[in-house]
C-alpha cells in the first residue's frame, strides 16, 4: 500500500460528515483539495481512495455525480475503516480521541476558492438555484389539494365559425338552436370540432358592416346595440359541458380529501383543523373614514384602489394624498400586501407600500385577453400607448417564514371582463401563498369580488354581512 494510505484513511475517519454534506458532496478532487499532503499528487489520492474500496469492503460507496461527471462518496461505514486504520498503524482497537487530525472550516473554503480546477462557485450557486424541500411540499400541495377549473380547447379556425354561422339560430344575441339539416352535411371533421371544442360565432345583424372587421372590445363592447363591426357569440355544447363539469367533480372530490392529510399542513400559518374556511363576510363603508384596527390581523391583503387616471370613469376616484394617507400599516405585523396600480401610480404605489412598512418584493403583470382569446391592442385606458396589462405590487412586510414561496409564477393572462373586474386567477396565487383558512381582506372591493375565505371592503357593495364574532362585536358596538 502507499505510504500516505495509513493518513488518507486516518482524515476520512475524522471529516466523513463533512466531507459527504454540501458544498463539498463527497467529490473525490474537493477532497484531495482538503487534504494536506505536500508530495501527493490528486491522481495518486484517487488512487489510493481506489484501493482502500477494495481492500476493505464497503468502507464507502464511491458513485459518480451527475453534476460534475466525478466520482464522489456518497456513504462511509466509520467501523471498518477504523479496523484498517488500527491495522495499518499497527496498533489496539481504541477509541479515536478528539484530538485526531482535522481540518478547520475557513480553510476548507480557502482552500476550495484557491483551487483553480475546482467549480465551487458554480456549486455554490447550484445549492442556491435549487428549490428547498418546503418550496417543493407547498407546489404538490397545490397540486392535489387546491381544486382546479375546466380549461375547454378553443377552435379558432376561421372556415369552421363561417360554416357554423350557418348552422345556428339567434335570438336577443344568444344561440337558442341548430339547423341540424346544414350541420350534419358539414363533414365529419367540422362536426366532431364543434363536438369538441368552443366556438365563437359572428353575431350578424342588418347593421354589422363585415368589411371593417372585428370590433376592438368584442363582448365589452359598450355599444353592442350600435356597433358596426363583428362581434362573436360562443357556442358550447351541452353535452361537452357535462363532460367537463363530470370531469372536474371528481377530480376535485378527491382534492377535497387531500388536506386531512397531515403532511400538507406543514408550512401553513394555521392548521385546517383549528380553523375553518368562512363564508365570503362584507362591510360596506369610505375606505377613507373607515377604523381598519377593528379588523384585526390579516395574512394577505389586496387593495384595489380607484387611482385617479385623469380620464372619465364610470366610478369615482379618489387623489393620490387620499390613498397615500391611509393607514393599511396596521392591517398586519407580518405578512403580504398586494396593490393594483396604473402605469401612472407605480412608483406613487411603491412609495406608499414603504410608507406603510413593506418592502417590495415583486410585481404581478395582468396580460389582458378578449373573448377570442388574443391580447387585447386597443385598451380603453393610457394617454399614449394603449394599455394591454395591468401591474400588481407585491409588498412583503416582516419576515413571514410560512409563506409558500415558489409555487406561482409572476404573469396573469386572463380575458377582460367589466371595468375593474380583475381576474379570479389571483385568488387562487394568494391562497397557494398564504393558506386557504388564513384571515384575507381585499380592499375597494365590489360585489363581484366576494369569495369564501375572504373579507371585502368597499363602498360598492351591498349592506353589512359578517361571521366573524370578533369583528362582529366591535362593528355593532
Amino acid at each position: 500500500m502507499h505510504k500516505d494510505t495509513a493518513d488518507v484513511v486516518n482524515f476520512l475517519l475524522t471529516n466523513h460528515i463533512e466531507l459527504i454534506r454540501e458544498p463539498l458532496n463527497g467529490e473525490l478532487s474537493q477532497i484531495y483539495c482538503l487534504f494536506d499532503a505536500k508530495d501527493l499528487t490528486e491522481e495518486s489520492f484517487i488512487a489510493i481512495m481506489h484501493e482502500i474500496r477494495e481492500v476493505a469492503k464497503g468502507a464507502f460507496v464511491l458513485e459518480t455525480n451527475p453534476i460534475s461527471g466525478e466520482e464522489a462518496i456518497r456513504f462511509v461505514d466509520t467501523v471498518i475503516l477504523n479496523e484498517l486504520y488500527h491495522l495499518l498503524k499497527n496498533k489496539k482497537r481504541v477509541r479515536q480521541k478528539e484530538e485526531t487530525r482535522s481540518v478547520n472550516k475557513a480553510d476548507k473554503f480557502n482552500r476550495l476558492i484557491e483551487y483553480k480546477e475546482s467549480n465551487f462557485l458554480y456549486r455554490i450557486q447550484h445549492i442556491l438555484d435549487r428549490k428547498t424541500q418546503a418550496c417543493m411540499l407547498a407546489s404538490e400541495r397545490a397540486r392535489f389539494v387546491y381544486p382546479t377549473t375546466p380549461i375547454v380547447p378553443r377552435c379558432d379556425r376561421q372556415d369552421h365559425r363561417a360554416l357554423l354561422a350557418q348552422c345556428v339560430i339567434i335570438v336577443n344575441n344568444k344561440i337558442v338552436s341548430l339547423k341540424w339539416s346544414n350541420f350534419i352535411t358539414n363533414g365529419d371533421d367540422f362536426i366532431h370540432c364543434v363536438q369538441n371544442k368552443i366556438h365563437f360565432v359572428p353575431n350578424i345583424k342588418p347593421k354589422t358592416d363585415v368589411s371593417l372587421g372585428d370590433c376592438s372590445y368584442l363582448d365589452t363592447c359598450h355599444k353592442m346595440h350600435s356597433c358596426r363591426y363583428v362581434h362573436y357569440l360562443p357556442y358550447i355544447p351541452q353535452a361537452l359541458e357535462i363532460k367537463y363539469k363530470k370531469q372536474l367533480s371528481e377530480q376535485n372530490e378527491i382534492r377535497a380529501i387531500n388536506p386531512a392529510i397531515c403532511l400538507y399542513t406543514r408550512g401553513e400559518c394555521c392548521t385546517n383543523l383549528s380553523r375553518y374556511v368562512t363564508p365570503p363576510q362584507w362591510i360596506q363603508c369610505d375606505v377613507r373614514k373607515f377604523d381598519l384596527q377593528s379588523l384585526g390581523k390579516f395574512s394577505a391583503v389586496i387593495a384595489d384602489p380607484a387611482w385617479n387616471i385623469h380620464m372619465n370613469l364610470p366610478y369615482g376616484t379618489c387623489n393620490d394624498t387620499e390613498l397615500l394617507n391611509l393607514p393599511l400599516e396596521i392591517l398586519q405585523d407580518e405578512g403580504v400586501l398586494l396593490l393594483w396600480v396604473t402605469g401612472r401610480a407605480i412608483e406613487l404605489g411603491k412609495e406608499s407600500l414603504q410608507k406603510w412598512g413593506y418592502r417590495v418584493t415583486n410585481e404581478i403583470s395582468w396580460v389582458k385577453t378578449n373573448q377570442l382569446g388574443r391580447t387585447i391592442v386597443t385598451g380603453r385606458t393610457g394617454h399614449w400607448l394603449n394599455h394591454s396589462k395591468e401591474h400588481l405590487l407585491v409588498g412583503l412586510k416582516g419576515d413571514p417564514t410560512w409563506i409558500n414561496r415558489n409555487v406561482d409564477v409572476d404573469l396573469i393572462v386572463a380575458p377582460t371582463r367589466e371595468t375593474s373586474h380583475k381576474p379570479d386567477d389571483l385568488y387562487g396565487i394568494v391562497e397557494r401563498l398564504v393558506g386557504l383558512h388564513s384571515r384575507k381582506l381585499e380592499i375597494f372591493g365590489r360585489t363581484h369580488n366576494l369569495r369564501p375565505g375572504w373579507l371585502t371592503i368597499g363602498n360598492q357593495l351591498d349592506g353589512v354581512h359578517l361571521v366573524d364574532p370578533e369583528i362582529k362585536r366591535k362593528i355593532v358596538c
